[in-house]
């Protein structure tokens, strides 16, 4: 009787772990803090996760399960306080009743010099509508509350980035990632008024670009010309060409903090240098 009480309790336990494991458990959007805390015993969480868009606790995390292809050295410690990450919180597979694991989907991080939050800021993703008109301001863009879903319309995203960064800042990149109808979409962090939308924070999908860079011919110029190229919205270089070379300036700009400088021989500048200051934390794409 005993030993079949013992059988019996074995049972339950494996069935109950094997369904804790393979629970399917949600994905939500979570913004990321960090604390450096001296730990005197495991687990010893320094991270936690709180839902945005609501007024949830945060959750201790003790680790984060990644995907291949990032490059984690810009998502943990003290960088994992510009990260919102879609994902789903689970137990910690060696102290399952102690600590909790963030299991990513999706990361996003905030571009350097952004604007102080206001406390009306929310998170919002944008999308196109599906409505077009012939005069302008249009209103086709839906914004969508993360986490709660609940859609509202924008006549216009204000970001403050080109005034922040300066000149080199690329807006066509950042354009290009605000309202898309896909996951790889910026996040938006900011306060509607009249219709409009003022961004603080602007978390972009990571990695950056999503895919290689196309290959590019290796042309053959004349004497007398160089190979130029364009520059295209996922910062690739595009449009290989033969352009005669010309005189160029040797002033060369400085990328604020957070930025480095990224600089190619361009056709729309008759071969000489054209600069753009991106984020440091995306990748090289030449």
């Amino acid at each position: 009787m005993i030993k079949l009480f013992c059988i019996s309790a074995i049972l339950f336990i494996f069935i109950f772990s094997l369904g804790e494991s393979t629970l399917i458990r949600p994905n939500f959007y979570y913004r990321i803090d960090w604390e450096n805390i001296n730990c005197i015993r495991a687990p010893c969480p320094q991270y936690s996760a709180q839902k945005v868009n609501t007024n949830e606790n945060s959750t201790a995390i003790l680790s984060f399960i990644y995907p291949d292809g990032y490059n984690k050295s810009y998502l943990f410690s003290e960088e994992a306080r510009s990260l919102i990450i879609f994902g789903s919180i689970q137990p910690n597979p060696n102290f399952p009743t102690e600590a909790k694991d963030l299991k990513v989907v999706r990361v996003y991080k905030s571009l350097p010099l952004g604007n102080p939050a206001s406390a009306t800021d929310k998170y919002y993703i944008f999308g196109d509508n599906g409505v077009r008109c012939v005069t302008t301001p249009c209103a086709s863009t839906d914004a969508v509350l993360l986490n709660i879903r609940t859609k509202q319309t924008v006549s216009d995203i204000l970001m403050p980035y080109s005034k922040n960064v300066g000149k080199y800042f690329d807006s066509a990149w950042l354009g290009s990632k605000t309202v898309r109808s896909d996951d790889y979409g910026l996040i938006g962090q900011g306060t509607f008024s009249s219709g409009k939308i003022t961004i603080s924070n602007a978390f972009i999908h990571l990695p950056d670009p999503i895919g290689k860079c196309d290959s590019l011919p290796l042309l053959k110029c004349p004497g007398g010309s160089i190979m130029t190229y364009s520059r295209n919205e996922n910062r690739c270089l595009a449009s290989p060409t033969c352009t005669q070379s010309s005189f160029c300036t040797l002033g060369m700009p400085l990328c604020p903090a957070g930025y480095r400088l990224d600089q190619f021989r361009a056709t729309e500048a008759n071969g000489c240098p054209k600069y753009y200051c991106d984020p440091t934390f995306v990748c090289k794409t030449h």
